[in-house]
C-alpha cells in the first residue's frame, strides 16, 4: 500500500502550538472519513484555583481537517511540536478490515492501560469507544489521564466514541472530539455504522426536552439506516444495551429496548453496548447485541442470564474485534489474558435493490 505523509501547517489552518500550551492528549484522529478525517490533540491553557488550595486546569481543544484523503490509504501526519500520528482512511467498497470495539475506562487506570496495550499490538483498523471514557466528563483533571494511557492506541488509529452517562454530556467531548451532536455515522468498507446518545439523563433538564431529544435522534438514526440499506452489515454503537444479564440494572434500559423494532426494520445486524462491566452476548430477532463494558472499571457480576436470549457472558476485562470482508464478518471478544471469550459468524444481508 502507498503511504502518504501530510505535514500539518498549523499557521494555515489552526491555532499555533503557543509556548504557553501545555499538549495534554494526543494527537488523535475522529470524524475519519473516506474523504476526510480531523486531527486533533488537547492543550492546556492555564489553571484556576480552588478554595485557594487546589488548582485544576483549564484545557482546550484544537483541530485540523484534513481533505483529499484517499480512500483505504495510510496518512501520516505531525505537528509543529514534533507530535505524530497516522491512521487509515477509511476503505470503500469491497475491502477487508479490523476494528476494536471497547467501553467503560473511567477507572482502574492499570488495567485501562493494559487493555490499551493488549489492542495496540492487534493495529485494528480504526477504534470505537462504547462510552464513559473518564468518570467524570467535567473534571478537567480526568482527561490528560484519558489521553495519557491511550496515547499509544490514539496515534496510530482512527477514534469514534460513544457518548456515556459518566461524560455527563459535557462540553468536553463535544469540544475534544469534534462532534456537534451525539450521534453520527460512517462507512467502513461495506459496513455502515451508527453511533447514538442512550444517556437521557444527562442530555437535559426536563422531560419535555429529553423526550425532544430522544424523538429527534431516532428521526435522524430512521433516516440514517433507510439510507444505508446497500451495506452488507449495519452496526449500532452506544453505550446503554437493550439487554443485560446483571439483575440489578434489568429494568433500566426500556428506551433502548423501544429501539428493536426499527434495528429490525432496518436489518441491523449487531449492537455494541457498555455500561454494565463485563462482556454479554444476545441474540434477540437475527440481531447480536454485544455488551464490551471491559475496559477497566470495576467488574459487575453476570448474575441473570435471560433465557432464549443470552449466549454468553463473562465478568472480566475485555475488548472485542470485529473482522469484516466480503459477505461475511466475524466478532471475536478477547479477554485481558488473551483468552477467547467468545467468537461467531456474521452473515452479511442481500444488499437492497
Amino acid at each position: 500500500m502507498k503511504l502518504h505523509s501530510a505535514l500539518l501547517a498549523l499557521t494555515l489552518t489552526a491555532p499555533l502550538v503557543c509556548a504557553e500550551e501545555k499538549v495534554v492528549g494526543g494527537p488523535f484522529v475522529v470524524n475519519a472519513t473516506n474523504r476526510g478525517a480531523t486531527v486533533g490533540w488537547v492543550v492546556e491553557t492555564g489553571e484556576v484555583r480552588v478554595n485557594a488550595v487546589r488548582s485544576v486546569p483549564v484545557l482546550a481543544s484544537r483541530h485540523i481537517s484534513m481533505m483529499g484523503l484517499k480512500a483505504g490509504e495510510t496518512v501520516k501526519y505531525s505537528l509543529p511540536n514534533g507530535a505524530e500520528g497516522s491512521f487509515k482512511v477509511p476503505a470503500t467498497g469491497a475491502a477487508s478490515f479490523q476494528a476494536v470495539v471497547f467501553g467503560d475506562t473511567r477507572t482502574r487506570h492499570d488495567l485501562h492501560r493494559k487493555i490499551i496495550e493488549a489492542i495496540t499490538k492487534v493495529s485494528p483498523d480504526f477504534v470505537a469507544h462504547t462510552g464513559d471514557l473518564v468518570t467524570d466528563g467535567y473534571d478537567t483533571e480526568q482527561w490528560p489521564r484519558f489521553f495519557e494511557i491511550e496515547k499509544p492506541m490514539l496515534e496510530k488509529t482512527a477514534f469514534y466514541p460513544a457518548l456515556g452517562n459518566h461524560e455527563r454530556n459535557s462540553r468536553h467531548f463535544y469540544d475534544f472530539f469534534a462532534v456537534t451532536t451525539p450521534y453520527y455515522s460512517f462507512d467502513w468498507g461495506l459496513a455502515h455504522f451508527t453511533v447514538i446518545n442512550t444517556d437521557l439523563g444527562n442530555v437535559a433538564l426536563s422531560a419535555t426536552a429529553k423526550e425532544a431529544f430522544w424523538a429527534e435522534q431516532n428521526r435522524w438514526m430512521e433516516d440514517d439506516l433507510a439510507k444505508s440499506q446497500k451495506a452488507e452489515f449495519r452496526f449500532i454503537i452506544m453505550h446503554h444495551p437493550p439487554f443485560t444479564a446483571v439483575k440489578s440494572r434489568q429494568a433500566g434500559n426500556q428506551a433502548v429496548v423501544a429501539l428493536l423494532p426499527l434495528w429490525e426494520k432496518y436489518r441491523v445486524t449487531a449492537t455494541f453496548a457498555g455500561h454494565d462491566h463485563n462482556y454479554q452476548h444476545h441474540l434477540k430477532n437475527g440481531i447480536h447485541h454485544i455488551v464490551t463494558g471491559g475496559g477497566g472499571a470495576p467488574l459487575y457480576p453476570v448474575d441473570a442470564p435471560i433465557e432464549g436470549t443470552t449466549q454468553k457472558v463473562e465478568s472480566t476485562e475485555h475488548y472485542v474485534r470485529l473482522m469484516v470482508e466480503p459477505g461475511k464478518a466475524k466478532i471475536q471478544a478477547v479477554a485481558l489474558d488473551g483468552r477467547i471469550l467468545d467468537t461467531f459468524d456474521l452473515a452479511a444481508a442481500p444488499a437492497a435493490k
